[in-house]
């Protein structure tokens, strides 16, 4: 899946061509039903060659189909690819490749890519970060595009004198003058100490990792765990999690982990923001919601971030080329919001903004 700064640069660069764009929901879960998208598909490839008058353009479009055919013999449908997105034109594949999302199945033939439906899977390109701690080791995980990956790991260092480690006798001829339970507290306040520089190494890990747009599950023993995630930063506390994870749970038991409490850390942190996002309108602050304010910000480069619903691009489709191309104009980060997010924002008319600034009102804007 491209990235929100890859998917930036190709609407640039295809802005001013005709474009075939497709897309192909590959969610089905019946062996049956999954052959379903080619008849939907060419439904929607015939549906666009019905719309063309000129014979240059039925040329460059059965050209593009052919192209874009050709690519789709490499895809299986199903849970590690459950929707896929082309973008076809001049002879040439831009891009072609498996969505981490279902989409609706459809082609358009239009100046400019239509990047709207794909707009929901850049939350998929935020790596989630499966964190696994005892009292003797921290393991990281990265879980992104449904693949996860070991990728760094701590160990307790601790210089425990051995032979009195929990009031055990030293060996025949050996001498110290510590012994018993004194010894066993000495050798306890090491291991805790080297615990405690073991986990505030691997916070600074997580922290590098994660980053701006990174997630955090926590799991392991439940006291070690909740001390590592009260280490993290504020910045990521609404980005991370302590969930219930065995310290010997398998991979394929941390992605589907990773996936589960991902999704739900995405939804609450969704409503935050639409939350805030609202009231920041309301107060005139920083804030915009519905598409009249969205327009006159993004004429006014104020927009930081937009926040858009299926339901709205389902519904706004032609409106939404020209929202997407101004925004990464102004380089704004575009999110997708679902769940309780999405019915929030939707009852607001589907589209919000956090702003970079606020312009005071005019007298005009005053006396009306």
């Amino acid at each position: 899946m491209l990235s929100h700064a890859e998917l930036s640069s190709l609407e640039q660069a295809l802005r001013d061509r005709t474009v075939l764009t497709v897309y192909v929901n590959g969610e089905a879960t019946d062996v049956a039903a999954r052959a379903q998208w080619k008849t939907e598909l060419r439904n929607a490839f015939d549906e666009v060659e019905k719309s063309l008058d000129e014979t240059v353009h039925r040329d460059e479009f059965s050209t593009a189909r052919a192209l874009a055919l050709s690519e789709l013999d490499a895809f299986t449908p199903g849970q590690d690819a459950p929707g896929w997105m082309g973008l076809i034109s001049d002879g040439e594949v831009h891009h072609a490749g498996a969505l981490p999302v279902p989409v609706t199945t459809g082609a358009t033939w239009a100046k400019g890519a239509n990047l709207a439906p794909c707009i929901r899977a850049l939350k998929e390109t935020h790596p989630v970060f499966i964190v696994v701690a005892d009292s003797a080791q921290v393991r990281i995980h990265r879980y992104v595009n449904r693949n996860l990956t070991p990728v760094d790991s701590f160990t307790r260092e601790a210089n425990v004198d051995q032979p009195y480690h929990m009031s055990r006798p030293a060996p025949q001829g050996f001498s110290s003058g510590t012994r018993g339970r004194p010894g066993a507290e000495a050798a306890q306040r090491e291991l805790r100490k080297a615990t405690d520089v073991m986990l505030s190494a691997a916070v600074k890990r997580v922290e590098e990792l994660a980053g701006e747009d990174g997630w955090v599950i926590v799991g392991g023993i439940p006291v070690v765990a909740s001390d590592l995630h009260g280490r993290l930063s504020q910045r990521l506390a609404e980005r991370s999690s302590v969930v219930a994870i065995d310290v010997h749970m398998s991979e394929a038991g941390l992605a589907a982990a990773a996936r589960e409490h991902a999704s739900r850390l995405r939804a609450a942190y969704d409503l935050s923001r639409i939350e805030r996002v609202v009231s920041a309108t309301a107060a005139g602050g920083t804030g915009a919601v519905g598409a009249e304010d969205i327009e006159r910000a993004l004429i006014n480069g104020q927009v930081h971030e937009l926040y858009l619903t299926s339901s709205y691009v389902n519904e706004h489709s032609a409106e939404v080329v020209g929202v997407l191309q101004r925004a990464f104009d102004e380089g704004a980060t575009i999110e997708h919001v679902s769940g309780d997010a999405a019915d929030r924002l939707d009852a607001l008319g589907g589209i919000a903004a956090r702003l970079r600034f606020t312009i005071a009102a005019g007298p005009a804007d005053v006396a009306g």
